[in-house]
């Protein structure tokens, strides 16, 4: 998105959440949250060479410095997201491949259909906490 360098945190995420090749990371089904698969995003986008495939390595190349789930939780949270429960009625339901339960996380400026509120979305320092 405009204004929005593809280095950072929220650019690498709204890439990953938008990729049809990364199964890890999906939209919840109101657009308004981020479904996190922890068992197959360790898998597919933290394990050395991205152990899901290779599609999803070539796209997760270099996205997250993280090894660990609990550091990519730490960057979700030092950007704003909080984790919220999944919603009963359709969240989780269908979803094919899933290897385990699955996370939601939400910020009011990551949203589907709205990328230019990226912008918006700031690592929390001491400053402005």
């Amino acid at each position: 998105p405009a204004g929005v360098s593809p280095s950072t945190f929220p650019a690498k995420l709204w890439q990953l959440v938008n990729s049809p090749r990364v199964r890890s990371v999906r939209w919840d089904a109101r657009a308004q949250g981020l479904l996190v698969d922890r068992a197959l995003f360790e898998r597919e986008l933290l394990s050395a060479g991205g152990a899901g495939g290779d599609a999803a390595a070539v796209v997760a190349a270099g996205a997250f410095k993280a090894t660990n789930f609990g550091s990519f939780v730490r960057q979700l949270n030092l950007y704003g997201f909080h984790k919220t429960p999944v919603l009963a009625g359709g969240c989780a339901a269908g979803l094919p491949g899933s290897a385990g339960p699955l996370l939601r996380f939400c910020s009011p400026y990551f949203r589907r259909d709205r990328p230019e509120l990226l912008v918006h979305i700031k690592r929390l320092t001491r400053a402005n906490r």
